[in-house]
């Protein structure tokens, strides 16, 4: 039997969010329907059962004014698709946070935020905080800030989401009866566009866990029937080193986004699985940007493919711009920090952060052409490359993740670059930290770098 949602009367007079439109139309027509597994403890959560989690939470928030932001901590899991869902049904703004935070760490960060509220444990912590306005917001995406500073943040509407859902649903085509694995972190942009929107939509299902090793997701895509896989590199990476060489059915898509994903790996991923990964370029700020639609510009490592359906890509002396109706700001358009070119196929090719250049020998040269450079050394996974300086003068330093040597990477260089543009330092390492993104986490990897680099 279905329970149904009663609400006060204050709270019948709050207009319901857009995205909780999307998902009643969804609930009504798979009401039976599996639409959420949790892999680690093989509980089913039927769109009927996701409802009445959802009605559970909205008892807990029943004193929110609308337009408040209320913080959330929790692992991929049907309380989190619930407890956002509430939040939509409420007109509030949800603030997802990482649910690998220390407790203290989310207080500290939900307060900083001006968060009116935080759920964390199973309770919900009150604040003071000035409300502002944030009327029509429905979620504001976290993203990493510089050290020592607040994360930044990124106000989205429902139409921003929605867009980017369908832009993903229409160019990757994901079907309703598709079933996700999501091994990264779904209040991430990526896994808002990827596993959120998708099963808001059209009840295109999750498999997901709270905690995993890349051996139980190979498990899981087997064990649960699982079609669809959006991860990111270093995921990948683990899988394709794994020794059991076999077919990964009944998955068809597998999809990596995040950071670059390096044609070493989609090799010999491709080698091991007979399947080919699919690039896939975007950002917070602007939903998916340029997807690689057969996965043929992954294996070859040449691009990150062609725009997403619905999405504008214009290229203006090496700055990426972007446009489409996923594009949280208020023009539509969102300047990437990227620096990237178009190929003669029409698909984008990255060539590193946009960044300032340095004058060797009365020449200029970017750190991005000499990073590019590095990534395409056969044995180098990963490569990023900034600017140093001593004595007034400046040069590269570079961060390698390959299990070649050091000789080895600059004799693979030499036929790449000239002499002059080489780094003066290196950091070889067989693994960059990484950030729960995917993304090389640049604070960890300076300490690692301290006193390291030759």
């Amino acid at each position: 039997m279905t329970r149904k949602i009663n609400l006060p009367e204050k709270q019948r007079a709050i207009p319901t969010g857009l995205l909780w439109i999307q998902w009643e139309r969804t609930f009504n027509k798979h009401k039976r329907r599996v639409v959420l597994i949790e892999a680690d403890n093989d509980i089913k959560w039927t769109a009927e059962a996701l409802n009445d989690r959802i009605i559970d939470f909205l008892g807990l928030l029943g004193q929110q004014k609308s337009g408040a932001k209320i913080a959330f901590c929790l692992p991929n899991g049907a309380s989190w698709m619930a407890f956002f869902l509430a939040l939509q049904k409420l007109g509030l703004s949800a603030v997802p946070l990482d649910a690998s935070l220390p407790d203290q760490a989310c207080l500290e960060m939900a307060h900083q935020l001006g968060c009116q509220a935080l759920y964390l444990r199973e309770k919900l912590h009150s604040f003071k905080a000035d409300r502002g306005n944030n009327r029509g917001i429905c979620c504001i995406k976290v993203t990493s800030g510089t050290s020592g500073s607040l994360p930044k943040t990124i106000p989205c509407r429902a139409d921003h989401l929605i867009a980017d859902g369908m832009n993903i649903i229409r160019t990757m085509g994901i079907r309703p009866d598709d079933r996700n694995l999501a091994s990264i972190p779904l209040g991430h942009s990526y896994g808002l566009g990827n596993f959120v929107l998708p099963l808001i939509l059209q009840g295109t299902a999750l498999v997901c866990a709270k905690h995993f090793v890349p051996r139980q997701l190979i498990e899981w895509i087997r064990f649960h029937r699982t079609t669809v896989f959006p991860s990111v590199p270093a995921i990948f990476r683990a899988l394709a080193s794994m020794p059991a060489q076999s077919r990964l059915t009944p998955l068809r898509l597998a999809i990596s986004a995040g950071a670059p994903l390096t044609a070493e790996v989609a090799r010999a991923f491709f080698e091991r699985f007979h399947l080919k990964i699919h690039n896939f370029y975007g950002s917070s700020e602007t939903g998916g940007i340029c997807y690689d639609r057969k996965g043929d510009a992954t294996l070859d490592g040449r691009s990150v493919g062609k725009p997403l359906a619905g999405v504008t890509v214009r290229v203006d002396r090496g700055a990426i711009e972007v446009e489409s109706a996923a594009v949280a700001k208020r023009d539509g358009r969102w300047r990437m920090p990227d620096r990237g070119e178009w190929n003669d196929q029409g698909e984008i090719v990255l060539l590193g952060r946009r960044g300032r250049e340095i004058n060797i020998g009365g020449k200029k040269v970017h750190p991005s052409e000499v990073e590019h450079a590095l990534r395409t050394v056969p044995g180098v996974t990963e490569a990023m490359v900034w600017v140093g300086a001593q004595s007034e003068r400046s040069f590269f330093q570079a961060a390698v993740e390959t299990r070649l040597s050091l000789g080895e990477v600059q004799k693979a260089l030499s036929i790449r670059l000239p002499e002059w543009k080489f780094p003066k330092r290196y950091f070889i390492t067989t693994e960059l930290p990484r950030t729960a993104r995917g993304k090389v986490d640049i604070t960890a990897l300076r300490r690692e770098m301290a006193g390291k680099a030759h």
